[in-house]
């Protein structure tokens, strides 16, 4: 496993490294929306029952549920987001890219999620963020954008690990970076 970076801090080295054992999101978390996708080569988003795209689409215009598009980009690798404009940048003529299927929720669910008995404006907006949100985190997954942490005291990377966390997903500095020099401050407050 090879570290990344290496940062001082506090006279601790927090050494992050590529998560090389990333739980799947769908699979393993809990979401409010369900991605339902039709792909002939991957299987990906949530299990559903939809047998092909129409009956989803129907399903759509009878329930009206809140949902976003996804699409998918596959050119050495895959990546995924709710904005084809992304994609459209880097392959205008949409060789590698296309719509993979939709993100949604009922507003059934929306109610018993926020307690409220209509679903307005201020919650669909929270609702349609929180929906980007677990694509960018399934995106992250798709795409090996996970990493965790060593904490070590002494030497950068050959010291002795006092802590380590894996699992964050995004890049570095979102969330691994802030959360392991917490650590730190709490081990040495602890020391005091």
């Amino acid at each position: 496993m090879n570290c990344i970076e290496s940062i001082e801090y506090k006279g601790h080295f927090i050494n992050i490294f590529p998560d090389e054992d990333i739980p799947d999101p769908r699979k393993e978390f809990d979401h409010l929306g369900t991605m339902v996708c039709f792909h002939r080569r991957y299987d990906l988003g949530d299990r559903h029952r939809f047998r092909s795209p129409k009956e989803f689409m129907d399903y759509l215009k009878e329930e009206k549920p809140i949902c976003l598009p996804l699409y998918l980009f596959d050119h050495s690798g895959i990546t995924m987001s709710t904005e084809s404009e992304r994609f459209r940048a880097c392959d205008p003529q949409g060789w590698d890219w296309g719509m993979l299927g939709y993100i949604y929720v009922t507003k059934e669910n929306v109610r018993k999620e926020y307690g409220v008995k209509r679903v307005r404006r201020k919650i669909l907006d929270q609702v349609t963020k929180l929906l980007q949100s677990e694509v960018a985190e399934y995106d992250h997954y798709l795409t090996g954008n996970v990493y965790g942490y060593e904490i070590t005291k002494g030497e950068r990377q050959a010291g002795e690990v006092i802590d380590s966390c894996w699992g964050f997903f995004g890049s570095p500095g979102d969330y691994v970076i802030p959360e392991a020099k917490a650590v730190i401050d709490q081990i040495i407050r602890e020391a005091a």
